[in-house]
């Protein structure tokens, strides 16, 4: 078996349009001036909690404890309500996943997002038929770059590791492949907050039409 995982947010789907939307509601609820949409996309990665976090730190209003709870649920019931209203699949991710499907890959996803909106977001965008696991943000004890999710993924793939590559898009999964001792393959117009050469990958691609050969070809590093 051959397995690729993939990382959602900022390479599947750029969806820092819809967080953006749905913070800014929020921010507005709280009385707050709204954040610009760069913003945003600088603290996705690392989990809703964190980005309802940081988001409410620069719009000057930081909570801890069960103030910051509070906020962090209301944010996911109005990201829950419209988790596919503005952002979009990236061009040619749809053909990808068919053509590594229809080679006989197996296809995972692993993301700092919670369960529940990995969920929506996949089935909001028609990604869910492509994947066989899905490992997010709270099905482990810990989250990305530690490399527990990424084998915890493997795992429901029935996946041997060595067989595994993994597609992201920034330095936290960079990070998680290289803890992993696994491919990397770097999708780099995503999300990532530091230049693509300060950023250990195996192969890199700019555009999704170039993805799968590149993923094809890194199967045969995996065996060694």
């Amino acid at each position: 078996m051959k397995a690729a995982i993939f990382d959602l947010d900022g390479t599947l789907v750029d969806s820092a349009p819809d967080l953006h939307a749905c913070i800014n509601v929020l921010l507005s609820e709280k009385g707050f001036t709204s954040l610009d949409l760069d913003q945003v996309r600088s603290f996705i990665g690392h989990g809703i909690g964190n980005l309802v976090q940081r988001c409410l730190e620069a719009a000057g209003s930081p909570r801890t404890g069960e103030s910051l709870a509070r906020c962090i649920m209301r944010f996911v019931e109005i990201y829950a309500a419209a988790p596919a209203a503005h952002g979009t699949v990236y061009p040619g991710v749809m053909e990808t996943l068919s053509s590594l499907k229809n080679d006989g890959w197996t296809l995972g996803i692993c993301t700092n997002k919670a369960d529940q909106l990995t969920d929506l977001v996949l089935e909001g965008f028609s990604l869910a038929p492509f994947f066989s696991a899905s490992v997010s943000g709270n099905t482990s004890a810990m989250k990305k770059p530690s490399p527990e999710p990424l084998f915890e993924c493997a795992r429901r793939l029935d996946c041997p590791l060595e067989n595994v590559i993994y597609v992201g898009d920034s330095e936290t999964d960079a990070e998680t492949a290289w803890r992993a001792s696994v491919p990397f393959v770097l999708f780099t117009e995503g999300y990532r907050n530091v230049p693509v050469e300060d950023i250990s990958h195996s192969v890199k691609f700019a555009n999704w039409s170039e993805a799968s050969p590149l993923i094809v070809s890194l199967y045969g590093s995996t065996q060694d």
